[in-house]
């Protein structure tokens, strides 16, 4: 299993939906048929996915309602790649009647769940609890309603989602160590300015430690606002537009070195 992440409550993805269906309100079949910031994928495609990623969240809840255990996509990469360009052609009202009847049918499967079954896993990259794919399902929305590019912003991210983003940032950043790259010997400071939060990331050979910053020194810093730094790490901005750096400026490289998949 994961570690524990961010907001777990079905409530949270029921506001975020809610706040995603009224950007897609607006959404014309030739503004859907345009590039999103995901790069590689037009609108219609991220809003696809969206609603297949809820079909495959509701696929797990209802086998852990059976007492079983199934995966988020059974065909695996295949299956999502080919059901994300599915939706490619689609016009704007179709797309919106499928992300809102998905959401819909995954909030009433979470509904039915039992109390029991919230602690059955199911499998995605990596197996979770039912109760951890609600932050799952949460990021998927969040993140990616600012992929959209339709007016809602890293900054519109609420307080509770950048907090959890930045648990499972800093929680799991081991894990996320990327094959190539370089040896170095250096620790880094993140600071999120207006969570009152930082980080020190040790990076010594191949041994990574993460911790809650102690005040020693260091040799780089980054700092801004919460939702700045998830935008960063989470790869939203890889420049880090939103973000001041200080000291090795290699610190910049953190969302090169420990990728966000």
């Amino acid at each position: 299993m994961y570690p524990p992440t961010g907001p777990r409550d079905p409530e949270f993805v029921r506001q975020s939906t809610r706040r995603l269906l009224q950007s897609l309100e607006q959404l014309n079949d030739e503004q859907a048929r345009e590039p999103s910031r995901l790069p590689g994928w037009s609108r219609a495609e991220v809003v696809t996915h969206l609603a297949r990623n809820a079909d495959g969240v509701r696929g797990m809840v209802e086998a852990a309602g059976r007492g079983e255990v199934a995966m988020m996509y059974p065909g695996g990469a295949e299956q999502r790649a080919e059901e994300i360009v599915a939706g490619r052609g689609e016009p704007a009202d179709a797309l919106r009647r499928d992300v809102r009847r998905a959401s819909d049918r995954l909030m009433e499967a979470w509904d039915a769940l039992t109390s029991e079954a919230w602690s059955r896993p199911g499998r995605a990259s990596v197996e979770r609890s039912m109760r951890d794919f609600v932050w799952v399902r949460l990021r998927e929305v969040e993140v990616h309603h600012v992929d959209l590019d339709v007016g809602y912003e890293t900054s519109d991210w609420p307080v509770a989602f950048v907090s959890g983003a930045l648990t499972e940032i800093f929680g799991t950043f081991e894990l996320r160590a990327s094959p190539v790259r370089p040896v170095v010997d250096v620790d880094y400071r993140v600071v999120a300015t207006d969570h009152d939060a930082a980080w020190r990331v040790a990076l010594h050979g191949n041994v990574v430690a993460v911790s809650r910053d102690d005040g020693t020194p260091i040799d780089g810093e980054a700092r801004g606002w919460g939702c700045d730094i998830v935008a960063w790490l989470y790869g939203r901005d890889p420049r880090g537009g939103g973000v001041v750096a200080s000291g090795d400026l290699g610190v910049l490289r953190l969302p090169n070195w420990f990728p966000y998949a």
